[in-house]
């Protein structure tokens, strides 16, 4: 009895650390394993209640903990954003899209900037929940050099002209990007990162609602299909759900995972859009994969926010 009694109080103990939101605290632990004739002490208590509180701090009090939520979401993010960033045509393809179609060059380009919004994503809630003490300035440095890096691959490679457009957004938001990593490292920081967390949002949100006036104005390139237009929404709401936690942070004093949640309601919201309006269905593309990433943001909201 003593072995498996001490057996149990072991295991309990590993899965304390995956799990803290539902074990609590030290106090709660050993009441779960020790006999009902013993009490629990008042300071049992208080350490439980104070545990409690940090978990709402944290991002929520729930049966999931936020933490390892957002660490293996940013792991899926990641391996999604990089398919879709360096193989945008099969990435398409996957999704049930229409082959010929998604070979389109313009179509390409739009498909592997959407990649690049989810690769920054999955880099910039990594950091949030990998790296101890971060900072709203740490994630923006983290989410801007993957964004310099596409932006100069494109212009270097000519790939907007090769597709009938223009590079001509990637060399307005090249210096704002560099700016902006500049001024990371000085004293107004705060204002500068403010200043383009709104920018930015604003710029998502042009892309979210006008696809077509976006493309226009950022690749000077009128002809965008129903495909097109639909990554153009994805680059738009990828670009939100980044300068949300921009915002969140700099603005509502967010941590990084409470600040995630609120980022993840645009990749939430771009799914319900298109299985509820029938966008998806037109398209061709299957019904699970769009079910599984609406979940998937689901419970990062839930894990982070509630």
């Amino acid at each position: 009895k003593t072995t498996m009694l001490w057996t149990r109080i072991l295991f309990l103990s590993i899965l304390s650390f995956s799990d803290a939101a539902r074990f609590g605290s030290s106090g709660r632990l050993f009441a779960a394993v020790t006999p009902r004739r013993a009490p629990v002490t008042a300071t049992a208590l208080a350490k439980s209640k104070s545990t409690d509180d940090i978990l709402k701090l944290r991002g929520g009090a729930g049966p999931l903990d936020p933490s390892i939520v957002v660490k293996t979401a940013s792991v899926i993010a990641g391996i999604q954003g990089l398919v879709m960033q360096f193989a945008p045509v099969d990435c398409a393809i996957f999704y049930g899209l229409d082959e010929e179609v998604s070979r389109k060059p313009m179509n390409a380009l739009a498909t592997t900037y959407h990649g690049t919004g989810i690769l920054t994503w999955a880099a910039t809630t990594g950091y949030l929940c990998f790296v101890d003490n971060t900072t709203a300035k740490g994630a923006f440095t983290v989410a801007v050099h993957i964004w310099i890096y596409e932006n100069l691959r494109n212009m270097l490679g000519k790939t907007t002209e090769k597709a009938g457009g223009s590079s001509i957004g990637m060399k307005i938001n090249l210096p704002i990007q560099l700016l902006g990593l500049y001024g990371m490292t000085q004293t107004y920081a705060d204002t500068v990162l403010k200043i383009l967390g709104v920018f930015f949002s604003l710029s998502g949100l042009h892309y979210i609602l006008d696809p077509a006036g976006a493309s226009k104005l950022w690749l000077k390139y009128e002809e965008f299909d129903d495909i097109g237009k639909c990554w153009m929404q994805g680059i738009g709401h990828g670009i939100l759900a980044q300068s949300l936690v921009f915002v969140a942070m700099s603005f509502l004093d967010y941590d990084g995972l409470r600040a995630v949640g609120l980022g993840s309601v645009s990749w939430f919201l771009m799914h319900v859009y298109g299985i509820l309006s029938g966008r998806d269905d037109k398209l061709g593309i299957p019904r699970n994969p769009m079910l599984f990433w609406l979940a998937y943001n689901a419970v990062v909201i839930y894990a982070t926010l509630f």
